[in-house]
């Protein structure tokens, strides 16, 4: 079996699926081919078919929102529950973050206004400044962002790990598993940002005029923090 395994959680015959795969694997230092991919729009893996990987990831989902009511949002959260009693190695991005959010009971809601599109400063919390995972990263970094759902209401039984000042929950770990989530890509550059925000700018660019120009801008001001991409290897290696 190769070592990781990422749910992929967009269409099938979505380019960016493919895409998505290897920006995780270019992240997680691991060569593509140890690195299987299970859509889940297709069919749910069962929790003993991922048991014996090393890390499971999740990521984002192009233009679905996790408040969609489609079945296998249902089973995303589902299997997020078993992967936390199983106690597998971990890591959820943007939509992922939000579905374990509500798989633990959390709130999360659409709001435009607070849109997070290209590369934001982040800061560690002082629970993020001792978590084995989180601690290798400055006090303050850069991360990539897109997403128009967030979490308003972090769940109970987690710990917050990184905040932000639009939109405040960024990270968290599941309190005694080895789960990390954040609201921010990992597994993105700034030059990969831009290739999945053309991809989708039809979805992406839906509003005004106004706030189309500003996302855009947002976009062109971009910067790389070579530290989060290391969260995935670690997650890989075992390193927390």
């Amino acid at each position: 079996m190769a070592q990781a395994v990422l749910i992929s959680l967009r269409d099938p015959d979505d380019k960016m699926a493919e895409h998505e795969r290897m920006c995780f694997a270019e992240s997680a230092r691991l060569p593509i081919s140890e690195l299987a991919m299970c859509h889940i729009l297709e069919k749910t893996p069962s929790i003993d078919e991922l048991s014996h990987a090393r890390a499971l990831f999740f990521g984002g989902s192009g233009a679905y929102s996790v408040l969609d009511p489609h079945p296998w949002i249902t089973d995303t959260i589902s299997l997020m529950l078993e992967v936390i009693d199983r106690k597998i190695p971990a890591y959820a991005s943007c939509f992922g973050f939000q579905g374990l959010a509500r798989a633990l009971g959390g709130t999360v809601i659409h709001d435009e206004q607070l849109t997070e599109m290209g590369s934001y400063e982040l800061k560690l919390t002082d629970a993020g400044r001792e978590d084995h995972l989180f601690s290798s990263l400055p006090n303050a970094f850069w991360a990539q962002e897109g997403h128009h759902d967030h979490v308003i209401e972090v769940p109970k039984g987690v710990t917050i790990l990184a905040t932000g000042d639009l939109v405040h929950a960024q990270a968290f770990r599941v309190n005694n598993a080895p789960f990390w989530a954040s609201q921010f890509h990992p597994e993105l550059t700034f030059e990969r940002t831009i290739e999945r925000f053309r991809h989708y700018s039809e979805h992406y660019l839906a509003g005004q005029d106004e706030q189309q120009d500003q996302e855009l801008s947002q976009l062109q001001g971009g910067q790389n923090s070579p530290e989060v991409p290391e969260l995935l290897a670690r997650v890989v290696r075992g390193q927390f």
